[in-house]
């Protein structure tokens, strides 16, 4: 008997087997039939020997070929390379069908796929990628008339957990124990119908509340982060763990009008390690979304390039829901309407990058990003956010940008501790009126607030703390501000805690710079008397500089004022304030020029204000009772009001400097005599 196989070079040599062939084939004549090549001889990487087979599955082109009423079967291995089964890559052909049975292929036997160096593969339909592999060519994803894309997918769906045993009392934000049972690792998708919060333009259209959380042997690994009060409003999905898989060049273009509604690379999986992807969309104005993540755990994205996603109001180069676990390095995403955006999403890590225009994210708890460079337009805000928690470390924002970081007006609540910490906010050439042009380094998106928000059921909020660390701004507008709180026509709940150190502004000479301004609203304003902290060094060459600028909606209510506390805080010329906004003042060390009122008719009676260890540098002191000035040293010319009520102990007048009282050492007086 012989052992020899039937040589064939081509796939459509091997289809139309003779008779004969087929027949020794059947009597084991030949063990199989050795093919050379797949359009031709040795365009294969190397021969495959394809034995009989009684396999149920069909013919998919690669793996099982049916011929003369046979089947022949070859059982590939790892680093399976796409022209075994038919794909011709020349970016001419149309290669889709090929693809689909080459990836349906790979992600049941659990191979490692790959694509040639210079392939152009043209894809009209989309596809699952399941398995881990390398694309070292392009897909080129073309029809004008559906939907394409390629998606990340799970090997298995999700189970709907039974959660009718479950205590609502805790399914709370910050709890571990929710009632799930189950043995080994899970990931669990909540999805919820009770509103997370309402969307201004979208009344029909809010935001649920949605998560994606992490559990071991029943009990929550990460915290809730919302808090769910009806049961029957709620579907919690149970994921079982996946292996890891990791996916190196993943590259796609596409050059005509595609994706109406949806997104080119979707990844709706866990533990998914992308490496170098590259998404570029070559139409005008077009692409929605370059790559979304939805549903899923522990996802890393190294060094994506991504360019050309621009479609108004919804162009994402990357999308980012209900995911937790989320890091992207080192991206460069160009020309989208927005680098990065979020909804529903815990644990998002972005470490350094490019972003343009802007990281614009719609609802993300715990979001850490490093080193990011964000490029802007006119009129943007490089970051703009709801959702609780952010840190920023060293950010450089460049453009014209008006808002550093901007708190979402469509959605007014943030919420937790945000701290932004060496920010670098280069913003030249804004839009606005000639001589008013004015930039923001914190703010609502819409800086002086809205008198038209729709009533919310969930409470708007502001960052319980905020701590701006050693920012830089160089800017050629008019107005300059850190942090500034408008006006909301909708009860929030204020600031707590806000800090702003060692500060240095490039500007114009004639620029207004003021650290913070907050106007207090004693009606919408709830909660907190708001901690104002300034320390450090204000290094400008402009004029008119402010530390902290105090205004009241009403002045005659004492209500959630404002405490400051200025520490060795140099280079501000003014302070301004009133008896109504005002509670508490201590300033030790440093130096200052002006003390101005805010209005003079709110009493400073009930404030505790105390000046230590400051250089006055010459001004105004105006509308002043119930102060103290202890040790500090006068070395300009002033006009101050009758120092009744106003404690002068052990200070330094220089000589020359007029306008002050004429015996201001050991001077006490009450409140603090």
């Amino acid at each position: 008997m012989s052992f020899t196989c039937i040589v064939k070079n081509t796939m459509t040599e091997m289809r139309n087997l003779s008779v004969s062939e087929v027949a020794d084939l059947q009597n084991g004549i030949y063990k199989g039939v050795c093919l050379l090549g797949y359009y031709e001889k040795r365009d294969t990487p190397g021969p495959v020997i394809y034995h009989l087979s009684s396999a149920l599955g069909t013919d998919d082109g690669g793996s099982i070929i049916e011929t003369g009423g046979i089947k022949l079967e070859h059982n590939f291995s790892h680093d399976l390379d796409v022209r075994y089964f038919g794909v011709r890559g020349n970016g001419t052909d149309d290669d889709t069908q090929f693809v689909l049975s080459y990836f349906n292929y790979t992600n049941a036997n659990n191979l490692f796929w790959t694509i040639p160096n210079k392939f152009k593969i043209i894809v009209k339909q989309s596809f699952e990628i399941k398995t881990s592999g390398r694309c070292d060519g392009r897909f080129i994803l073309g029809n004008q008339n559906k939907d394409v894309f390629i998606k990340i997918a799970r090997e298995n769906e999700g189970e709907v957990v039974d959660i009718s045993s479950w205590n609502t009392n805790n399914m709370k934000r910050g709890s571990l124990d929710v009632g799930f049972i189950n043995e080994g690792f899970a990931n669990l998708h909540f999805d919820s119908k009770e509103i997370l919060i309402e969307r201004d333009g979208a009344p029909n259209d809010p935001y649920t509340k949605r998560e994606f959380v992490r559990s071991n042997d029943g009990k929550l690994t990460t915290p809730l982060v919302c808090e769910y009060t009806d049961k029957a409003k709620l579907t919690v999905t149970k994921y079982i763990l996946e292996d890891s898989i990791t996916i190196d060049n993943l590259s796609i273009e596409t050059d005509v009008n595609l994706n109406v509604e949806s997104h080119y690379l979707w990844i709706s999986r866990d533990n998914v390690t992308l490496n170098n992807p590259r998404i570029i969309n070559k139409t005008n104005n077009v692409g929605l979304v370059a790559l979304e993540i939805k549903v899923g755990a522990d996802i890393i994205i190294n060094s994506p390039f991504i360019e050309g996603f621009k479609k108004d109001g919804v162009g994402y180069g990357i999308a980012n829901y209900e995911s937790i676990g989320v890091v992207i390095n080192d991206g460069n995403v160009i020309q989208c309407r927005h680098g990065y955006t979020g909804r529903n999403s815990v644990d998002v890590t972005i470490n350094r990058g490019v972003w343009e225009d802007g990281i614009d994210d719609h609802w993300t708890d715990r979001f850490t990003a490093n080193n990011t460079i964000v490029k802007t337009g006119k009129s943007a805000a490089a970051f703009q956010f709801a959702g609780n928690d952010v840190t920023l470390n060293s950010p450089v924002v460049h453009g014209s940008a008006r808002i550093f970081f901007g708190i979402r007006l469509d959605t007014p609540s943030l919420g937790g501790i945000v701290n932004i910490n060496n920010p670098v906010f280069t913003a030249n050439d804004v839009d606005g009126t000639v001589n008013k042009k004015d930039i923001y380094l914190f703010s609502y998106t819409t800086p002086w607030g809205k008198s038209d928000l729709p009533e919310y059921t969930a409470q708007l909020t502001l960052p319980e703390s905020l701590n701006i660390i050693n920012p830089i701004i160089n800017t050629d507008a008019d107005i300059v501000r850190g942090f500034f709180l408008g006006v909301l026509n909708r009860k929030y709940v204020n600031i707590k805690n806000l800090k702003i150190t060692d500060t240095i502004l490039n500007a114009k000479p004639t620029t207004d710079y003021t650290a913070v301004l907050i106007i207090k609203d004693n009606i919408n304003q709830l909660e907190y008397n708001t901690n104002v902290e300034i320390s450090g060094r204000l290094t400008t060459n402009a004029t008119a500089t402010t530390c902290v600028y105090l205004s009241s909606i009403n002045h005659t209510v004492y209500s959630r004022r404002v405490n400051i506390y200025l520490t060795d805080c140099f280079g501000y010329g003014r302070i301004v304030f009133s008896g109504a906004n005002l509670e508490t003042l201590i300033m030790d060390g440093g130096d200052i020029n002006h003390f101005n009122t805010d209005n003079a008719d709110a009493l400073f009676s009930s404030c505790n204000i105390q000046f230590k260890n400051v250089e006055w540098k010459g001004g105004s002191i105006d509308h002043l009772t119930h102060a103290l000035f202890q040790n500090c040293v006068f070395t300009g010319n002033y006009v101050f009001p009758s120092a009744g009520s106003v404690s002068l102990v052990n200070n330094v007048k220089y000589a020359g400097v007029s306008g002050l009282p004429s015996n201001i050492v050991n001077s006490m007086n009450p409140p603090f005599a």
